[in-house]
């Protein structure tokens, strides 16, 4: 009872007052799947893989931990990020063009939103993940974002369950 009086409590504050991580959401949910609607599932199913290697890509870069330590919390959280986006649409368009995704015909809209669900868990949990490393009360995530996201176990699901869904489709 505990975990749905804190669901309603987080809902109500949302609707009253929402928060930068909660919009980011919406927003993220909003635009991939729109754009899996006009595209279809193929290409939604390389997008989600590309963001794989552009996470594993971000997190080693070598010229982080010198050239961030001059930024802000609020630039180093927007590079970061945007690092992140540019790496995944550039392996989007490298499987795209190597032949990795094929034009269908039928569009399927429930696997589109589902696969755009998968797309939005995982990428909200690599930002975030940004976010929790930063470690500071500047940026706070809402109470609904820390329970989805916050934990490394939470974490973890992420990057796996979408492996499995893919299996599939």
């Amino acid at each position: 009872m505990d975990y749905i009086e804190n669901l309603r409590q987080t809902i109500n504050l949302f609707l009253s007052n929402p928060t930068w991580d909660l919009l980011l959401l919406m927003f993220f949910f909003s635009a991939v799947f729109i754009y899996g609607l006009v595209v279809g599932r193929n290409r939604i199913i390389v997008l989600l893989l590309a963001s794989y290697p552009a996470a594993l890509i971000n997190s080693h870069l070598p010229y982080y931990e010198k050239f961030l330590g001059h930024l802000n919390i609020y630039q180093n959280l927007f590079i970061r990020a945007f690092v992140f986006f540019i790496l995944t649409i550039l392996i989007f368009w490298v499987l795209n063009k190597s032949g990795f995704s094929r034009k269908e015909i039928s569009k399927k809209t429930g696997q589109i939103l589902f696969l755009s669900f998968l797309s939005v868990g995982l990428w909200a949990s690599i930002i975030f993940g940004y976010v929790l490393v930063l470690n500071t009360d500047a940026l706070k995530l809402a109470p609904l974002s820390r329970l989805l996201f916050s934990s490394d176990a939470m974490q973890f699901i992420w990057f796996i369950i979408p492996i499995f869904i893919l299996y599939f489709f």
